[in-house]
């Protein structure tokens, strides 16, 4: 029973950092291109529904609610799995403290790769946004791009870093 509520522990733990990562990560990209969430991102999570009118809202609330609904789902599913791989371990304190190393490992990882997306987008800064069906113009190409690469290569991140704490775990059974 009391690795159960360790792994409860872990999994609540876990969605905190996410969300904490998501709202940061938010607040930091938003001041590169604020384009890219007045165009793109409020709609997809519905807090805009037209895009010709201007935005007018709580520029913050606005930003908690997309860095909260982005990635706390993240949290859950990296919680789960590192703690699921973790019960392994003979005790609920083992399993509390290596499925945290493992959570800042793919936190670790996540924001690595999301400067390599800055990287590769400062490298190109005149690449144009091809590929996309907006019913939109964009005005800031590059800052839009350079967001987009950010928010790209952290989703990217994010799945070799669980790859990553997963097998820290495995490593750690013996």
């Amino acid at each position: 029973m009391k690795k159960t509520g360790t792994l409860i522990l872990i999994i609540v733990i876990s969605i905190i950092l996410s969300v904490i990562y998501g709202i940061t990560h938010d607040f930091i990209t938003s001041k590169i291109s604020p384009e890219f969430y007045t165009k793109l991102t409020f709609f997809n999570f519905a807090i805009l529904d037209d895009y010709s009118r201007e935005f007018g809202g709580n520029w913050t609330f606005a930003l908690v609610w997309v860095g909260f609904f982005s990635t706390w789902w993240f949290g859950l599913l990296t919680g789960l799995i590192l703690g699921i791989v973790g019960m392994k371990y003979s005790d609920g304190k083992n399993l509390l403290n290596k499925t945290l190393k493992s959570i800042l490992i793919v936190i670790g990882i996540t924001i690595l790769f999301g400067f390599v997306g800055y990287g590769i987008a400062e490298l190109n800064p005149s690449e144009i946004i091809t590929n996309y069906n907006f019913p939109f113009e964009i005005e800031h190409k590059a800052e839009f791009n350079k967001v987009s690469k950010i928010h790209n290569f952290s989703y990217y991140g994010g799945i070799v870093g669980l790859i990553i704490g997963t097998l820290n775990q495995i490593k750690n059974w013996w």
